[in-house]
């Protein structure tokens, strides 16, 4: 069963997506996990460039996006062609990356191509909000 609740860093119970959905409907008083759009309608994403002060932040960002679901995968790779995995912020590629934030909390990291976002990196808690990649591009470029 999903997390109904969760507490933050600052120490209060943060209520889930999943608990909004349960309850049925929106309140519109723009929670946090907001499953309906409220929130993200309301107050947009605001982007931050990741910097090379801030690389270590964006690796467990993506670390923690991407779970265990690479690790086999890559743990292969890595012993065949060495250590280059491509979600790694590094000294080389860092500005290609850019933190979002919904309501001032870090919501998850995106990278960008050439032409469009290529990649995001949602932090726990952040999944079931429909903060896709095509969702989270249209905030972006209206910066």
């Amino acid at each position: 069963m999903a997390e109904l609740f969760y507490i933050n860093d600052e120490g209060d119970n943060v209520h889930t997506a999943q608990f909004l959905k349960n309850r049925g409907s929106c309140c519109r008083t723009n929670c946090l996990h907001c499953p309906y759009g409220t929130t993200l309608n309301s107050f947009g994403l605001e982007f931050k460039q990741v910097d090379q002060v801030n690389m270590s932040k964006a690796n467990a960002i993506i670390t923690e996006a991407l779970g265990d679901q690479d690790t086999l995968g890559q743990n292969l790779l890595n012993e065949a062609f060495g250590n280059k995995s491509k979600n790694k912020v590094t000294k080389f590629n860092f500005k290609d990356y850019y933190f979002f934030s919904l309501k001032g909390v870090t919501a998850g990291l995106v990278k960008k191509g050439r032409l469009q976002l290529k990649d995001i990196f949602l932090k726990n808690h952040f999944g079931e909000q429909e903060l896709d990649l095509p969702t989270v591009e249209t905030f972006f470029t209206k910066e």
